[in-house]
């Protein structure tokens, strides 16, 4: 009895998949990276709290800019997907034009106007990017899943 194996074809179309992947996953990187950004900015608004400036204050708060009204971190989130300089797509999770400067004082914590105080940091970033794992792991296991198929 004699058996023949045939796994040129196969090797070759084996080599063909592999070599289409990166093709296959480029066209997908944007879908994924939107993904991931609006599963991070969730996040970051679920662990922002919202201040109540406007009932400390006496008179209605302004921004940086005198402009009125008083806009709040936490409706002040958003994502973009960009390219950079090399050419690689990546997603960009931050504030907006009002309150972008605020966020590493917050997350971090600093030093009060009195200049003796420290106040603590949140650390909602951290946890924003600690409670997206599983939806970013997910969404790449997706996009994996459907590339292979």
């Amino acid at each position: 009895m004699k058996t023949t194996l045939e796994y040129k074809e196969q090797l070759s179309s084996i080599d063909q998949m592999i070599r289409d992947l990166p093709k296959e996953l480029q066209a997908e990187e944007r879908k994924v990276l939107s993904k991931t950004g609006a599963a991070v900015k969730k996040n970051v608004v679920r662990y922002l709290h919202r201040s109540d400036i406007e009932e400390r204050m006496e008179s209605e708060p302004r921004n940086y800019d005198s402009t009125r009204p008083y806009v709040h971190i936490k409706d002040d989130v958003k994502f973009t997907v960009r390219k950079g300089k090399i050419g690689n797509l990546y997603v960009s999770v931050k504030g907006g034009k009002y309150t972008g400067y605020k966020w590493l004082q917050l997350n971090d914590g600093h030093i009060a106007r009195d200049g003796k105080t420290f106040v603590p940091g949140t650390k909602f970033m951290d946890r924003a990017l600690q409670a997206s794992e599983g939806d970013i792991e997910s969404a790449i296991h997706d996009l994996l899943k459907k590339v292979v198929q």
